[in-house]
C-alpha cells in the first residue's frame, strides 16, 4: 500500500516544463529513434548550478564553476513510442526534484553508474542557454558562431542560446552522416506541427 502511495504521488509531481527540458528530451528523442538501439538503457546526464544550492551557499562574488550531475534513466522502447518525450521529461523532472535531497545527494554513486553499465548509452548536454556565450567580445565584436567542439569526442548534445538572443536555441550534435539525415527528418518533421 505504501508503494501505491509513493508512485501516485510521484505522479501527481508537476513536471519541470523549462525550455531546457524540453530541448533536451525533445532532442534525446530524436536521436534514440535515429541511433535504433533496441534492448539499450539510455542514460542522459546533465548539469546543475549548485551554487546556490549548497547548504552553506557561495557568496555572490563567487566566480568559477560549481556544478552538479544529474542522471536519468530510460529503456530504448521508452523513448521509441509516442510517449518517448513526456516519459523522457517525467525522468528529467523526477532527476530534478531529487536535488531536494541536497544537491550533492548520490554523488557518490554518479561514477559508479556510469562505469558500471555496460550496455548503456549516455548522452550528455554540454551547455546551457544561460551561459550566454554569444554574450561576450574579446575586442572583435560578437561571434557569428560558437560551437562546442569537445561534442566530436564526448558524443554530448550541446546547448546552447542563439546569436540573436530572444529565447531561441541552438543545438549542436554530432553523428555519422546516415543518422544525421535520419535525426535531422525526425527534428524537422516534428516540428511542423507547432
Amino acid at each position: 500500500m505504501t508503494r501505491m502511495l509513493e508512485e501516485e504521488n510521484k505522479q501527481k509531481q508537476p513536471l519541470h516544463l523549462s525550455t531546457h527540458t524540453l530541448t533536451c528530451a525533445y532532442t534525446f528523442v530524436c536521436l534514440a529513434k535515429a541511433e535504433r538501439l533496441r534492448d539499450t538503457e539510455y542514460l542522459f546526464g546533465f548539469s546543475v548550478d549548485a551554487r546556490h544550492r549548497l547548504e552553506d551557499p557561495l557568496p555572490e562574488t563567487y566566480f568559477g564553476n560549481c556544478v552538479a550531475g544529474r542522471m536519468a534513466s530510460l529503456q530504448a522502447n521508452e523513448l521509441l513510442g509516442e510517449e518517448g518525450m513526456e516519459i523522457l521529461v517525467k525522468a528529467i523532472s523526477e532527476a530534478i526534484r531529487s536535488l531536494g535531497d541536497g544537491v550533492l545527494s548520490g554523488a557518490e554513486k554518479l561514477l559508479e553508474v556510469v562505469f558500471t553499465r555496460k550496455n548503456a548509452r549516455i548522452i550528455g548536454v554540454a551547455g546551457s542557454p544561460r551561459f550566454e556565450l554569444y554574450n561576450t567580445d574579446f575586442g572583435w565584436g560578437k561571434p557569428m558562431k560558437v560551437d562546442i567542439i569537445s561534442i566530436d569526442k564526448t558524443g554530448a548534445i550541446s546547448i546552447s542560446e542563439t546569436r540573436n538572443g530572444a529565447g531561441e536555441i541552438e543545438v549542436g550534435l554530432v553523428l555519422k552522416k546516415p543518422e544525421m539525415e535520419v535525426f535531422a527528418s525526425l527534428f524537422a518533421k516534428g516540428l511542423e506541427g507547432l
